[in-house]
């Protein structure tokens, strides 16, 4: 398990793939690990929009956990947690909302968590685009 803590606002983002890239390159391949660097930056920027994490003064905690099936990440922001909205008629023609998505098409489960110990996470299963196995 890896953790690492990133300060809040738009740079997150961008913080999280530079991290999640040391962990996962010589493990995915690299359709995985566009995907996961797609996950990462949507449930992050989740966390700095909607999670309390607006501001360079906030916190985002990631924990990484790799096994051999594949990755699970979790995010942790200071709202610990929502209720995860309905899905949009067409997420495609939303303007905002498409995040989520996402997420649901890559990963192979997402969810959310309440309390102080909140977070948004996703697991992705095997080497590319969610199929497959994942090397040892």
């Amino acid at each position: 398990m890896h953790r690492v803590w990133l300060s809040g606002g738009p740079d997150a983002p961008s913080g999280a793939r530079a991290a999640l890239d040391l962990l996962i390159v010589d493990r995915f391949d690299e359709l995985g690990c566009c995907d996961l660097r797609v996950l990462a930056s949507e449930i992050v920027t989740n966390s700095v929009r909607h999670g309390g994490a607006g501001g360079l003064d906030d916190s985002i905690q990631l924990t990484v956990t790799l096994s051999a099936s594949g990755l699970r990440l979790e995010c942790a922001d200071p709202l610990g947690g929502f209720d995860a909205p309905a899905p949009p008629d067409d997420p495609w023609a939303a303007s905002a909302s498409r995040g989520l998505s996402m997420v649901e098409l890559l990963s192979t489960a997402w969810g959310t968590r309440y309390g102080p110990a909140g977070s948004t996470w996703f697991e992705f299963a095997g080497n590319g685009n969610g199929k497959g196995a994942a090397p040892a």
